[in-house]
């Protein structure tokens, strides 16, 4: 037993293990990076446009809407074109009475007129799991001058 204690077992690697496991780690970590980067900043496409109509896509995805906040100018006509990622999601702002129910894969449009200046909340209206009730977003109505 001691024999062995005082040995010193050293295993070397050779030149292909260590270029192998650096290569495995870069497969790995840049396409991991890529799909978090695309993940957070592309994903789905937020429309604003000009003049007197501003339209966007919000996506419901357990438990967030992306985008978060909308923000508009006061007497513009705005479209929400309202799709669901995953499971079936509502959505009701009770300023402007809106309400739409959407299922996995479906869109449905939601128009309005923005004619109150202030910040005004969405939120789900249909429970979608342990963080329905955080599921909120917000449209930024601001004062044309």
């Amino acid at each position: 037993m001691r024999e062995l204690e005082r040995k010193n077992i050293r295993v070397k690697k050779s030149g292909f293990e260590r270029t192998l496991a650096v290569l495995l780690i870069v497969i790995t970590a840049v396409p991991t990076y890529g799909v978090v980067y695309w993940y957070e900043t592309n994903r789905y496409p937020v429309v604003g446009g000009d003049g007197g109509t501003k339209e966007f896509y919000v996506t419901a995805i357990m438990w967030q809407f992306y985008p978060q906040n909308i923000t508009v100018n006061k007497g513009d006509h705005v479209i929400i074109h309202l799709t669901s990622m995953d499971v079936q999601h509502g959505l009701y702002n009770v300023q402007w009475n809106l309400t739409s129910n959407v299922f996995a894969n479906e869109t449905k449009t939601i128009a309005f007129t923005a004619d109150k200046v202030g910040v005004f909340e969405y939120y789900c209206t249909y429970y979608c799991g342990i963080g329905h009730f955080d599921m909120k977003g917000y449209i930024k109505v601001e004062d044309q001058q």
